[in-house]
Protein backbone atom coordinates (compact mmCIF):
# COMPACT_ATOMS: atom_id res chain seq x y z
CA UNK A 1 0.00 0.00 0.00
CA UNK A 2 2.88 2.08 1.37
CA UNK A 3 4.66 1.12 -2.24
CA UNK A 4 1.87 2.15 -4.68
CA UNK A 5 1.24 5.25 -2.73
CA UNK A 6 4.99 6.69 -3.09
CA UNK A 7 4.80 5.86 -6.97
CA UNK A 8 2.06 7.74 -7.47
CA UNK A 9 3.14 10.55 -5.55
CA UNK A 10 6.11 10.49 -7.99
CA UNK A 11 4.18 10.45 -10.78
CA UNK A 12 2.68 13.85 -9.98
CA UNK A 13 6.33 15.10 -9.16
CA UNK A 14 7.48 13.96 -13.00
CA UNK A 15 4.37 15.55 -14.03
CA UNK A 16 4.88 18.63 -12.63
CA UNK A 17 8.35 18.55 -13.36
CA UNK A 18 7.18 18.33 -17.04
CA UNK A 19 4.72 21.42 -16.90
CA UNK A 20 7.02 23.45 -14.96
CA UNK A 21 9.66 23.11 -18.24
CA UNK A 22 6.73 23.90 -20.72
CA UNK A 23 6.15 27.30 -18.69
CA UNK A 24 9.46 28.14 -18.09
CA UNK A 25 10.78 27.86 -21.80
CA UNK A 26 7.67 30.06 -22.77
CA UNK A 27 8.66 32.35 -19.92
CA UNK A 28 12.20 32.54 -20.84
CA UNK A 29 12.03 33.27 -24.34
CA UNK A 30 9.04 35.99 -23.47
CA UNK A 31 11.20 38.00 -21.62
CA UNK A 32 14.57 37.45 -23.47
CA UNK A 33 16.50 35.99 -20.15
CA UNK A 34 20.35 36.19 -20.46
CA UNK A 35 21.97 32.92 -21.50
CA UNK A 36 18.53 32.03 -22.90
CA UNK A 37 20.40 28.79 -24.97
CA UNK A 38 21.51 27.21 -22.17
CA UNK A 39 18.86 27.56 -20.18
CA UNK A 40 16.50 26.64 -23.05
CA UNK A 41 18.76 23.79 -23.06
CA UNK A 42 18.54 22.83 -19.35
CA UNK A 43 14.76 23.01 -19.49
CA UNK A 44 14.45 20.37 -21.76
CA UNK A 45 16.35 18.47 -20.05
CA UNK A 46 14.60 18.43 -17.17
CA UNK A 47 11.89 17.58 -19.19
CA UNK A 48 13.35 14.71 -20.98
CA UNK A 49 14.05 13.57 -17.27
CA UNK A 50 10.27 13.98 -16.53
CA UNK A 51 9.39 11.32 -19.46
CA UNK A 52 12.33 8.94 -18.85
CA UNK A 53 10.54 8.76 -14.90
CA UNK A 54 7.49 8.70 -16.11
CA UNK A 55 8.26 5.73 -18.41
CA UNK A 56 10.45 3.46 -15.78
CA UNK A 57 7.34 4.21 -13.32
CA UNK A 58 5.21 2.52 -16.14
CA UNK A 59 7.31 -0.74 -15.98
CA UNK A 60 6.98 -1.05 -12.05
CA UNK A 61 10.69 0.09 -11.19
CA UNK A 62 9.47 2.96 -8.38
CA UNK A 63 13.21 3.16 -6.62
CA UNK A 64 15.07 3.02 -10.01
CA UNK A 65 12.83 6.04 -10.83
CA UNK A 66 13.45 7.75 -8.13
CA UNK A 67 17.42 7.67 -8.43
CA UNK A 68 17.29 8.61 -11.98
CA UNK A 69 14.70 11.84 -11.13
CA UNK A 70 16.93 12.79 -8.10
CA UNK A 71 19.91 12.27 -9.88
CA UNK A 72 20.00 14.11 -13.61
CA UNK A 73 17.86 16.78 -11.94
CA UNK A 74 20.78 17.75 -8.92
CA UNK A 75 23.63 17.15 -12.22
CA UNK A 76 21.51 19.12 -14.86
CA UNK A 77 20.62 22.03 -11.90
CA UNK A 78 24.07 22.16 -10.57
CA UNK A 79 26.16 21.81 -14.45
CA UNK A 80 24.34 24.13 -15.89
CA UNK A 81 24.44 26.95 -13.03
CA UNK A 82 28.66 26.19 -12.85
CA UNK A 83 28.31 26.58 -17.02
CA UNK A 84 26.29 29.46 -17.36
CA UNK A 85 27.98 31.31 -14.37
CA UNK A 86 31.51 30.86 -15.80
CA UNK A 87 29.96 32.02 -19.62
CA UNK A 88 28.40 34.71 -18.36
CA UNK A 89 29.38 37.71 -16.68
CA UNK A 90 25.42 39.52 -16.56
CA UNK A 91 24.24 36.99 -14.00
CA UNK A 92 23.42 38.55 -10.63
CA UNK A 93 25.42 35.57 -8.84
CA UNK A 94 24.01 36.01 -5.30
CA UNK A 95 20.35 35.83 -6.78
CA UNK A 96 21.66 33.04 -8.34
CA UNK A 97 22.63 30.96 -4.97
CA UNK A 98 19.77 31.49 -3.41
CA UNK A 99 17.79 30.14 -6.38
CA UNK A 100 20.30 27.09 -6.20
CA UNK A 101 19.52 27.06 -2.26
CA UNK A 102 15.61 26.73 -3.27
CA UNK A 103 15.58 23.95 -6.32
CA UNK A 104 17.75 21.92 -3.72
CA UNK A 105 15.18 22.08 -1.11
CA UNK A 106 12.44 20.58 -3.34
CA UNK A 107 15.53 17.95 -4.81
CA UNK A 108 16.41 16.96 -1.53
CA UNK A 109 13.34 16.20 -0.84
CA UNK A 110 12.37 13.95 -4.25
CA UNK A 111 15.81 12.26 -3.69
CA UNK A 112 14.89 11.17 0.17
CA UNK A 113 11.29 10.38 -0.75
CA UNK A 114 11.77 8.83 -3.84
CA UNK A 115 15.18 7.70 -4.11
CA UNK A 116 17.50 5.21 -2.49
CA UNK A 117 19.51 5.98 0.59
CA UNK A 118 22.75 6.05 -0.78
CA UNK A 119 21.60 7.92 -4.01
CA UNK A 120 20.07 10.30 -1.44
CA UNK A 121 23.06 11.02 0.09
CA UNK A 122 25.06 11.14 -3.21
CA UNK A 123 22.48 13.54 -4.04
CA UNK A 124 23.46 15.28 -0.59
CA UNK A 125 26.98 15.19 -1.38
CA UNK A 126 26.44 16.66 -5.10
CA UNK A 127 24.80 19.97 -3.77
CA UNK A 128 27.30 20.46 -0.76
CA UNK A 129 30.33 20.38 -3.64
CA UNK A 130 27.78 22.20 -5.83
CA UNK A 131 27.10 25.57 -3.31
CA UNK A 132 30.70 25.09 -2.32
CA UNK A 133 32.26 25.63 -5.94
CA UNK A 134 29.86 28.00 -6.65
CA UNK A 135 30.52 30.21 -3.94
CA UNK A 136 34.54 29.76 -4.50
CA UNK A 137 34.26 30.17 -8.08
CA UNK A 138 31.28 33.12 -8.48
CA UNK A 139 30.75 34.91 -5.22
CA UNK A 140 34.36 34.89 -4.06
CA UNK A 141 35.38 36.15 -7.46
CA UNK A 142 32.57 38.67 -8.08
CA UNK A 143 32.39 42.49 -7.53
CA UNK A 144 30.30 42.71 -4.61
CA UNK A 145 30.21 45.26 -1.81
CA UNK A 146 31.05 44.15 1.79
CA UNK A 147 27.30 43.86 2.82
CA UNK A 148 26.04 41.55 -0.47
CA UNK A 149 29.34 39.46 0.11
CA UNK A 150 28.43 39.42 4.15
CA UNK A 151 24.99 38.20 2.95
CA UNK A 152 26.71 35.56 0.20
CA UNK A 153 28.91 34.19 3.37
CA UNK A 154 25.64 33.90 5.10
CA UNK A 155 23.78 32.11 2.06
CA UNK A 156 26.18 29.79 2.26
CA UNK A 157 26.90 28.85 5.94
CA UNK A 158 23.35 28.99 7.24
CA UNK A 159 22.08 27.28 3.60
CA UNK A 160 24.25 24.51 4.06
CA UNK A 161 23.22 23.92 7.60
CA UNK A 162 19.91 24.00 6.52
CA UNK A 163 20.60 21.15 3.95
CA UNK A 164 22.05 19.01 6.10
CA UNK A 165 19.56 19.21 8.78
CA UNK A 166 16.62 18.68 5.91
CA UNK A 167 18.74 15.65 4.69
CA UNK A 168 18.92 14.20 8.46
CA UNK A 169 15.37 14.86 9.13
CA UNK A 170 13.85 13.47 6.56
CA UNK A 171 16.32 10.38 6.12
CA UNK A 172 14.98 9.53 9.85
CA UNK A 173 11.41 10.27 9.28
CA UNK A 174 11.50 8.09 5.75
CA UNK A 175 13.10 5.34 7.68
CA UNK A 176 10.52 5.36 10.35
CA UNK A 177 8.23 5.63 8.02
CA UNK A 178 9.02 2.79 6.16
CA UNK A 179 9.59 0.80 9.50
CA UNK A 180 5.95 1.34 10.19
CA UNK A 181 5.11 0.28 6.85
CA UNK A 182 6.60 -2.94 7.13
CA UNK A 183 5.14 -3.50 9.84
CA UNK A 184 1.45 -3.01 9.28
CA UNK A 185 1.92 -5.00 6.15
CA UNK A 186 3.56 -7.99 8.21
CA UNK A 187 0.09 -7.27 11.18
CA UNK A 188 -1.59 -7.31 7.38
CA UNK A 189 -0.03 -10.52 6.24
CA UNK A 190 -0.90 -11.96 9.29
CA UNK A 191 -4.40 -10.86 10.07
CA UNK A 192 -5.17 -12.31 6.34
CA UNK A 193 -3.27 -15.30 6.92
CA UNK A 194 -5.30 -15.73 10.39
CA UNK A 195 -8.65 -14.63 8.46
CA UNK A 196 -7.20 -17.50 5.83
CA UNK A 197 -6.84 -20.09 8.62
CA UNK A 198 -9.91 -19.14 10.51
CA UNK A 199 -12.27 -19.36 6.83
CA UNK A 200 -10.39 -22.62 6.27
CA UNK A 201 -11.25 -24.34 10.07
CA UNK A 202 -14.44 -23.37 9.39
CA UNK A 203 -15.19 -24.67 6.76
CA UNK A 204 -13.52 -27.92 8.27
CA UNK A 205 -15.95 -27.29 11.06
CA UNK A 206 -19.09 -27.16 8.70
CA UNK A 207 -18.23 -30.24 7.18
CA UNK A 208 -17.38 -32.16 10.73
CA UNK A 209 -20.72 -30.74 11.69
CA UNK A 210 -22.46 -31.94 8.40
CA UNK A 211 -20.52 -35.41 9.37
CA UNK A 212 -21.44 -35.33 13.17
CA UNK A 213 -25.29 -34.35 12.16
CA UNK A 214 -25.12 -37.39 9.71
CA UNK A 215 -23.89 -39.79 12.18
CA UNK A 216 -26.66 -38.67 14.67
CA UNK A 217 -29.19 -39.48 12.45
CA UNK A 218 -27.47 -42.96 12.04
CA UNK A 219 -27.26 -43.50 15.79
CA UNK A 220 -30.82 -42.69 16.04
CA UNK A 221 -32.03 -44.55 13.37
CA UNK A 222 -29.76 -47.68 14.61
CA UNK A 223 -31.40 -47.15 18.25
CA UNK A 224 -34.37 -47.24 17.66
CA UNK A 225 -34.10 -50.08 14.71
CA UNK A 226 -32.40 -52.31 17.17
CA UNK A 227 -34.67 -51.03 20.00
CA UNK A 228 -37.96 -51.74 18.10
CA UNK A 229 -36.43 -55.31 16.46
CA UNK A 230 -36.05 -56.38 20.52
CA UNK A 231 -39.69 -54.78 20.68
CA UNK A 232 -41.24 -57.67 18.37
CA UNK A 233 -39.28 -61.17 20.36
CA UNK A 234 -39.85 -59.48 23.35
CA UNK A 235 -43.81 -59.59 23.20
CA UNK A 236 -44.16 -62.74 22.10
CA UNK A 237 -41.98 -64.30 24.71
CA UNK A 238 -44.05 -61.92 27.03
CA UNK A 239 -46.79 -63.60 25.28
CA UNK A 240 -45.55 -67.14 25.92
CA UNK A 241 -45.00 -66.36 29.47
CA UNK A 242 -48.10 -65.34 29.72
CA UNK A 243 -49.50 -68.94 28.32
CA UNK A 244 -47.60 -70.84 30.02
CA UNK A 245 -48.23 -69.30 33.36
CA UNK A 246 -51.82 -69.71 32.70
CA UNK A 247 -51.22 -72.98 31.76
CA UNK A 248 -49.37 -73.54 35.43
CA UNK A 249 -52.14 -72.77 37.24
CA UNK A 250 -55.25 -74.86 35.02
CA UNK A 251 -52.80 -77.64 35.26
CA UNK A 252 -53.93 -80.26 38.23
CA UNK A 253 -52.31 -83.38 36.93
CA UNK A 254 -48.67 -82.05 37.48
CA UNK A 255 -46.66 -83.09 40.94
CA UNK A 256 -46.35 -80.59 43.53
CA UNK A 257 -42.17 -80.29 42.88
CA UNK A 258 -42.79 -80.00 38.78
CA UNK A 259 -44.79 -77.47 39.69
CA UNK A 260 -43.09 -75.77 42.23
CA UNK A 261 -39.78 -75.89 39.57
CA UNK A 262 -41.61 -74.55 36.64
CA UNK A 263 -43.13 -71.96 38.82
CA UNK A 264 -39.37 -70.97 40.03
CA UNK A 265 -38.30 -70.98 36.35
CA UNK A 266 -41.39 -68.83 34.91
CA UNK A 267 -40.77 -66.09 37.33
CA UNK A 268 -36.64 -65.80 36.80
CA UNK A 269 -37.73 -65.54 33.05
CA UNK A 270 -40.21 -62.93 34.01
CA UNK A 271 -37.85 -61.12 36.03
CA UNK A 272 -35.24 -61.16 32.89
CA UNK A 273 -37.94 -60.17 30.46
CA UNK A 274 -39.16 -57.26 32.75
CA UNK A 275 -35.39 -55.95 33.14
CA UNK A 276 -34.85 -56.25 29.15
CA UNK A 277 -38.03 -54.76 28.20
CA UNK A 278 -36.83 -51.65 30.99
CA UNK A 279 -33.67 -51.53 29.47
CA UNK A 280 -35.28 -51.26 25.27
CA UNK A 281 -37.86 -48.74 27.34
CA UNK A 282 -34.96 -46.53 28.27
CA UNK A 283 -32.59 -46.58 25.29
CA UNK A 284 -35.51 -45.51 23.58
CA UNK A 285 -36.71 -42.87 25.62
CA UNK A 286 -33.23 -40.99 25.70
CA UNK A 287 -32.43 -41.30 22.06
CA UNK A 288 -36.08 -39.67 21.74
CA UNK A 289 -35.08 -36.54 24.33
CA UNK A 290 -31.28 -36.44 22.02
CA UNK A 291 -33.03 -36.32 18.40
CA UNK A 292 -35.89 -34.21 19.84
CA UNK A 293 -36.80 -31.91 17.17
CA UNK A 294 -40.66 -30.92 16.58
CA UNK A 295 -42.09 -33.84 18.90
CA UNK A 296 -41.88 -32.46 22.09
CA UNK A 297 -45.73 -31.06 23.74
CA UNK A 298 -45.40 -28.37 25.56
CA UNK A 299 -48.38 -27.68 27.55
CA UNK A 300 -49.52 -25.77 30.06
CA UNK A 301 -49.63 -27.80 33.13
CA UNK A 302 -49.79 -27.74 37.12
CA UNK A 303 -46.42 -29.44 38.23
CA UNK A 304 -48.08 -31.23 41.20
CA UNK A 305 -50.86 -32.47 39.11
CA UNK A 306 -48.05 -34.38 37.04
CA UNK A 307 -45.72 -35.22 40.04
CA UNK A 308 -48.78 -36.78 41.85
CA UNK A 309 -49.80 -38.96 39.05
CA UNK A 310 -45.90 -40.67 38.75
CA UNK A 311 -45.95 -40.90 42.68
CA UNK A 312 -49.71 -42.76 42.84
CA UNK A 313 -48.07 -45.09 39.97
CA UNK A 314 -45.49 -45.73 42.42
CA UNK A 315 -47.65 -46.76 45.50
CA UNK A 316 -50.47 -48.83 43.74
CA UNK A 317 -47.40 -51.01 42.99
CA UNK A 318 -46.36 -51.53 46.07
CA UNK A 319 -47.94 -53.24 49.53
CA UNK A 320 -47.72 -50.34 51.44
CA UNK A 321 -46.91 -46.69 50.16
CA UNK A 322 -43.30 -45.83 50.45
CA UNK A 323 -43.46 -42.72 48.53
CA UNK A 324 -44.29 -39.36 50.25
CA UNK A 325 -45.50 -36.58 48.02
CA UNK A 326 -45.70 -32.76 49.43
CA UNK A 327 -47.01 -30.91 47.31
CA UNK A 328 -46.54 -26.93 47.57
CA UNK A 329 -47.82 -25.71 44.21
CA UNK A 330 -50.39 -23.01 45.02
CA UNK A 331 -53.57 -23.62 43.24
CA UNK A 332 -53.81 -22.52 39.85
CA UNK A 333 -49.85 -22.51 39.04
CA UNK A 334 -48.99 -23.80 35.48
CA UNK A 335 -45.89 -24.39 33.85
CA UNK A 336 -44.98 -24.68 30.35
CA UNK A 337 -43.47 -28.20 30.32
CA UNK A 338 -43.46 -31.59 28.56
CA UNK A 339 -45.59 -33.81 30.83
CA UNK A 340 -43.82 -37.04 29.33
CA UNK A 341 -40.27 -35.95 29.76
CA UNK A 342 -41.40 -34.50 33.54
CA UNK A 343 -43.06 -37.81 34.66
CA UNK A 344 -39.11 -39.72 32.92
CA UNK A 345 -37.39 -37.33 35.23
CA UNK A 346 -39.57 -38.03 38.30
CA UNK A 347 -39.88 -42.06 38.12
CA UNK A 348 -36.31 -42.79 37.13
CA UNK A 349 -35.38 -40.76 40.36
CA UNK A 350 -38.08 -42.15 42.42
CA UNK A 351 -37.33 -45.28 41.02
CA UNK A 352 -33.46 -45.32 42.40
CA UNK A 353 -34.63 -44.32 45.94
CA UNK A 354 -36.84 -47.28 46.01
CA UNK A 355 -34.32 -49.26 44.62
CA UNK A 356 -30.81 -48.65 46.53
CA UNK A 357 -32.90 -48.09 49.97
CA UNK A 358 -34.36 -50.58 52.16
CA UNK A 359 -38.00 -51.92 52.21
CA UNK A 360 -38.99 -49.91 55.45
CA UNK A 361 -37.26 -47.07 54.61
CA UNK A 362 -39.43 -43.79 52.81
CA UNK A 363 -38.64 -41.87 49.64
CA UNK A 364 -39.78 -37.94 49.81
CA UNK A 365 -41.24 -35.93 47.33
CA UNK A 366 -41.69 -32.55 47.31
CA UNK A 367 -43.23 -30.43 43.71
CA UNK A 368 -42.41 -26.59 45.21
CA UNK A 369 -42.31 -22.91 42.99
CA UNK A 370 -39.75 -20.72 42.86
CA UNK A 371 -39.26 -17.03 41.93
CA UNK A 372 -38.51 -18.17 37.49
CA UNK A 373 -40.55 -21.30 37.67
CA UNK A 374 -40.95 -24.67 39.87
CA UNK A 375 -38.92 -27.73 41.18
CA UNK A 376 -38.95 -31.18 42.35
CA UNK A 377 -36.84 -32.39 44.82
CA UNK A 378 -36.45 -36.35 45.52
CA UNK A 379 -34.73 -38.18 49.33
CA UNK A 380 -34.17 -41.36 49.89
CA UNK A 381 -32.20 -42.21 52.75
CA UNK A 382 -30.08 -45.28 51.01
CA UNK A 383 -26.50 -46.31 50.17
CA UNK A 384 -26.00 -42.53 48.57
CA UNK A 385 -23.11 -42.09 45.93
CA UNK A 386 -19.33 -42.49 46.82
CA UNK A 387 -17.68 -39.07 46.26
CA UNK A 388 -15.35 -40.55 43.62
CA UNK A 389 -18.25 -41.55 40.94
CA UNK A 390 -20.27 -38.44 41.47
CA UNK A 391 -18.57 -36.47 38.10
CA UNK A 392 -19.52 -39.72 36.11
CA UNK A 393 -23.18 -39.98 37.57
CA UNK A 394 -25.30 -38.91 34.47
CA UNK A 395 -22.78 -40.23 32.04
CA UNK A 396 -25.14 -43.38 29.98
CA UNK A 397 -24.47 -46.75 31.10
CA UNK A 398 -22.47 -45.72 34.43
CA UNK A 399 -23.43 -47.39 37.80
CA UNK A 400 -21.42 -46.39 40.85
CA UNK A 401 -19.16 -48.56 42.52
CA UNK A 402 -21.37 -49.68 45.61
CA UNK A 403 -24.58 -50.68 43.42
CA UNK A 404 -24.04 -54.68 44.22
CA UNK A 405 -26.07 -56.53 42.98
CA UNK A 406 -29.17 -54.28 42.34
CA UNK A 407 -30.21 -54.90 38.61
CA UNK A 408 -30.21 -51.29 36.27
CA UNK A 409 -29.14 -50.11 33.31
CA UNK A 410 -27.16 -46.78 34.01
CA UNK A 411 -29.91 -44.55 31.65
CA UNK A 412 -31.53 -43.49 34.39
CA UNK A 413 -29.75 -40.36 35.63
CA UNK A 414 -29.15 -39.38 31.76
CA UNK A 415 -32.39 -39.51 31.35
CA UNK A 416 -33.19 -37.20 34.23
CA UNK A 417 -30.50 -34.90 33.25
CA UNK A 418 -31.20 -34.65 29.43
CA UNK A 419 -35.03 -33.81 30.43
CA UNK A 420 -33.78 -31.07 32.37
CA UNK A 421 -31.52 -29.62 30.24
CA UNK A 422 -34.33 -29.70 27.30
CA UNK A 423 -36.55 -27.84 29.35
CA UNK A 424 -33.58 -25.52 30.34
CA UNK A 425 -33.61 -26.14 33.57
CA UNK A 426 -30.79 -27.21 36.03
CA UNK A 427 -30.05 -29.88 38.56
CA UNK A 428 -28.66 -30.07 42.39
CA UNK A 429 -27.99 -33.04 44.59
CA UNK A 430 -26.03 -33.75 47.50
CA UNK A 431 -25.06 -37.44 48.40
CA UNK A 432 -22.73 -38.82 50.48
CA UNK A 433 -21.99 -43.01 50.85
CA UNK A 434 -24.58 -44.52 53.20
CA UNK A 435 -26.36 -41.51 53.91
CA UNK A 436 -28.51 -41.20 51.57
CA UNK A 437 -29.26 -39.15 48.32
CA UNK A 438 -30.79 -35.57 47.69
CA UNK A 439 -31.62 -34.27 44.23
CA UNK A 440 -33.20 -30.96 43.30
CA UNK A 441 -34.47 -30.35 39.96
CA UNK A 442 -35.39 -26.69 38.95
CA UNK A 443 -37.25 -26.03 35.73
CA UNK A 444 -38.24 -22.30 34.65
CA UNK A 445 -42.18 -21.50 34.23
CA UNK A 446 -41.83 -21.10 30.14
CA UNK A 447 -39.93 -22.94 28.16
CA UNK A 448 -39.16 -21.77 24.03
CA UNK A 449 -36.75 -24.78 22.65
CA UNK A 450 -35.64 -24.79 19.34
CA UNK A 451 -35.12 -27.57 16.86
CA UNK A 452 -31.54 -26.99 16.88
CA UNK A 453 -31.39 -26.74 20.32
CA UNK A 454 -33.45 -29.42 21.91
CA UNK A 455 -30.63 -32.24 21.46
CA UNK A 456 -28.02 -30.90 24.02
CA UNK A 457 -24.97 -32.61 25.21
CA UNK A 458 -24.34 -34.17 28.52
CA UNK A 459 -22.99 -31.70 30.94
CA UNK A 460 -21.22 -32.67 33.88
CA UNK A 461 -23.34 -31.32 37.17
CA UNK A 462 -21.07 -30.28 40.18
CA UNK A 463 -22.62 -31.61 43.47
CA UNK A 464 -23.36 -29.22 46.40
CA UNK A 465 -21.75 -29.74 49.18
CA UNK A 466 -23.64 -31.90 51.68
Amino acid sequence: MFEGLKARLLAAVALLVIAFVAFNIVKIIWIQAPAMGPRIVANLIFGIIGVICLRTLFVGKLERAGNELALAIVLTEHGAILLVGATTKALQPLSVGIQMFAFDLVILVIAILFASRWVATVVFAIMVAGHVAYYLFMLRNADLGPAVQYSADTLLRDGLLAIGLMFLLGITLVQMIEDASRRSDDTLRQTNSVNKNLERLEHEARILSERRRELLEIQREFISMVSHEFRTPLTTIQGAQFLLEKLLNESAHLSRSVAEGAERWLNLQASGLTTLTKLVDQVLMLNRIEHMTGEASLEALSPGDVVAETVARFNDSMEGPRVILRNDVPPGFAASMDSGLVRAAAENLISNGLKYSGLEKLVEVRVFTEPNGWGVEVVDHGRGIPRTDQADLFRPFFRASNVGTVPGTGLGLAIVQRAVDFHRGRIEFESGEDSGTRFKLHFPGVVHPSADEASLEAVPVAPSEP
